[in-house]
């Protein structure tokens, strides 16, 4: 990440200022987040115009049923009201039309195509090897609502992540912490469908219940904002009470982790909150380990001497060794313990070399 990627030398707290910087929306600058918002807003409309499907989950026969059975066994439709409600399970008889006797289920979900297609489950993520999933349904939302509140919180909340990361380490951060929220409820489902007992509507959730949305991300940004500038005065949307913004992202976490105890009714959503938030949490200290999260297949860079525009001199050397030293203060201390003098190196830095 270039130095130029970063300005240290806006909102300041300390001034007054507010702790956040908008993401860009301009033609021909827009920044990941404003990218990442129009891609999920686009997802949401096509899916809407396109079709629902029932698409099978999953095919069950019976021990007692024969082979010559279930080979002739046929799918008998069902009039279940659970059919018109989009990602709810409906299972249909398998009956061998000689005997009449039922020999297994099938199982099926009622999906907008992308939604079908892109959601991640144990089922149809881990056990059926449809690995993108774990990063298709980051994209995928089951409501206006549950969208905008994604978005809303992703708006507000990315741009000190971003300028702090810059914009391909940012996009490998989201990925990351989206990821892990994804594999975190992949294993309490994993662990549920293994008999498991688990605390609250955990004990519930099946190998084919799916997760879709961007929350994960979401709270990975929400928790790294928070270490970056905890002490940055927020006011709440609903009751308007100032608060740090450290004690909302951690009563964000809370709230989710109470959920999930308790039996709240998206237990799984709320594994996936905490394991976005979790990686957030770690990777906002440990950058470096973002470095080459996207660079797949780009290979070594190619030996031998490259042309330069220029010997650094002393001075460029000395100004180098400043840059670092004050860039090794933001990962500790965080953005806002940056003096003038500070970030009037980084400015050069940015400038000269």
């Amino acid at each position: 990440m270039g130095i130029a990627d970063r300005d240290y030398t806006r909102n300041d707290p300390r001034r007054g200022g507010p702790a956040f910087t908008r993401p860009s929306f301009r033609p021909g600058g827009l920044s990941v987040i404003a990218w990442l918002i129009i891609i999920n807003i686009g997802v949401f409309i096509v899916d809407l115009a396109l079709p629902t499907k029932q698409i099978l989950d999953i095919r069950a026969t019976f021990s007692t049923a024969t082979a010559e059975q279930i080979d002739r066994a046929q799918v008998i439709e069902v009039d279940d009201p659970a059919a018109r409600s989009i990602g709810y399970p409906i299972r249909k008889p398998l009956i061998d039309p000689v005997t009449g006797e039922q020999v297994g289920f099938e199982q099926y979900r009622t999906w907008h195509l992308l939604n079908g297609y892109g959601h991640f489950s144990l089922l149809k993520g881990f056990l059926g090897l449809e690995v993108w999933r774990v990063v298709t349904y980051q994209f995928l939302h089951a409501n206006l609502t549950h969208l905008f509140f994604n978005m809303f919180g992703l708006f507000v909340f990315g741009g000190m992540v971003e300028q702090y990361l810059g914009k391909k380490k940012f996009l490998s951060f989201y990925l990351i912490c989206g990821i892990s929220g994804g594999l975190l409820y992949l294993l309490f489902v994993g662990l549920a469908a293994l008999g498991v007992p688990l605390p609250g509507t955990l004990a519930n959730t099946t190998a084919g219940t799916p997760l879709i949305g961007a929350s994960a991300g979401v709270f990975g940004v929400i928790v790294a904002s928070a270490r970056l500038q905890p002490d940055a005065k927020m006011m709440l949307i609903f009751t308007p009470i100032p608060m740090k913004l450290k004690w909302m992202a951690y009563g964000y976490v809370g709230i989710a982790a109470f959920n999930l105890i308790s039996g709240g009714n998206n237990a799984g959503g709320d594994a996936a909150h905490i394991g976005g938030a979790i990686a957030g949490f770690y990777f906002i200290k440990n950058i470096h380990l973002l470095r080459d999260f996207l660079d797949f297949g780009i290979g070594p860079a190619p030996k031998g001497p490259h042309p330069r525009p220029g010997r650094p001199g002393k001075n460029s050397s000395r100004l180098q060794k400043q840059a670092d030293a004050v860039l090794d203060k933001v990962n500790r201390e965080g953005i806002h313990s940056l003096t003038s003098k500070e970030k009037k190196i980084l400015e050069r830095s940015s400038r000269e070399l």
